[in-house]
C-alpha cells in the first residue's frame, strides 16, 4: 500500500472493512457534541469525519446544510475545542472542509501542527492543488484524501489512483443526501482494485446498513455515510446510537466472510 502519512490511519486501516461516519462538529450542542463522539466510538464505529462548520455548504444535501446553518461558526477557529474533539476518540479523525472555510484560511496548518486530524477531506479542489497538500501534510503525519465520481474521465481517475492511497469514489455525481441505487460504480471500482497501493471508500446515497454491506461485499474497502448519520441525530442521539450498532454489526459481518 503507498504510505499513509498519518500512523493512527495506517494501524486502522489494517482492517479488513471498515465504517465511516459523518459528523458536524458542534452538532447539535457544543460541548454535547464530545460525549456524542465518545458514545459513537463505543457503538462501534470505526473512523470519524468531522464536519468543519461552513457558512457556504453548497455542495451537501438539505440535512447538513440545515446543521451548518445552526452551528457555531466561532469552531472554526477554536483550536482549544478542535483538541477537545482529538481527546474524545481514539479512531482516526478525518476533518472534512470546504477549501474556502479552512484552506483558504490557512488554519488546516494549525489542525496539523498540532496534530489533530489524520486526513484531510476537501472536495470540489482541482488535482493540482490536491497534490500540494498531500505533500505539505505528509510531514505532519496526515493524509490527504483522493476524489473520483462517475463524470471524471478514466485518465483523470488514474491520476488520483496512482497518487493518494485514500481514495473517496463518489458513487454518483451531485449534492450529497441523494438515494441512490446503482452499480454504475463497477468499472470505476474495478480500475481502482487494480492499484493494490490503495484504500477505497465509498461514499453518497448510502442509507442502510444493508447498502453499506453490499458495497463492501462489492470490493469496496470502506463505507462512508453522511446523510443518514445527520437524519438519525437529528430525531435523537439515541437512533443514532441504535443505527451505529447495526451498521458495525453488518461490518463485522462482512469482514468474518
Amino acid at each position: 500500500m503507498k504510505k499513509l502519512a498519518s500512523e493512527r490511519n495506517r494501524i486502522y486501516l489494517e482492517r479488513e472493512k471498515l465504517s465511516v461516519g459523518y459528523l458536524l462538529a458542534g452538532f447539535p450542542e457544543k460541548e454535547g457534541f464530545l460525549p456524542l463522539l465518545t458514545g459513537c466510538e463505543e457503538a462501534g464505529l470505526d473512523i470519524f469525519e468531522i464536519g468543519y462548520p461552513s457558512r457556504n455548504p453548497a455542495a451537501d444535501g438539505e440535512v447538513i446544510r440545515n446543521a451548518h446553518s445552526l452551528v457555531d461558526l466561532t469552531i472554526q477557529t477554536d483550536l482549544g475545542y478542535w483538541e477537545k474533539i482529538r481527546a474524545a476518540v481514539n479512531a482516526p479523525i478525518w476533518i472534512m472542509a470546504y477549501q474556502e472555510d479552512l484552506i483558504d484560511s490557512g488554519f488546516y496548518r494549525l489542525l496539523a501542527q498540532r496534530g489533530l486530524a489524520d486526513a484531510f477531506v476537501v472536495p470540489g479542489i482541482p488535482l493540482e492543488r490536491r497534490l500540494e497538500l498531500l505533500e505539505e501534510l505528509r510531514p505532519y503525519g496526515v493524509d490527504v484524501m483522493g476524489f473520483v465520481d462517475p463524470e471524471m474521465n478514466p485518465e483523470e481517475q488514474e491520476a488520483c489512483f496512482d497518487a493518494f492511497p485514500l481514495v473517496y469514489q463518489q458513487l454518483y455525481a451531485g449534492p450529497t443526501g441523494m438515494s441512490v441505487e446503482t452499480t454504475d460504480y463497477e468499472e470505476i471500482l474495478a480500475r481502482a482494485k487494480k492499484h493494490a497501493d490503495i484504500k477505497v471508500f465509498a461514499g453518497f446515497g448510502i442509507n442502510t446498513a444493508e447498502r453499506a454491506a453490499q458495497l463492501l461485499e462489492s470490493g469496496f474497502d470502506g463505507v462512508i455515510i453522511g446523510t443518514a448519520m445527520m437524519a438519525k441525530l437529528n430525531r435523537s442521539q439515541e437512533e443514532l446510537t441504535s443505527f451505529i450498532e447495526g451498521l458495525s454489526a453488518a461490518v463485522e459481518k462482512v469482514r468474518g466472510k
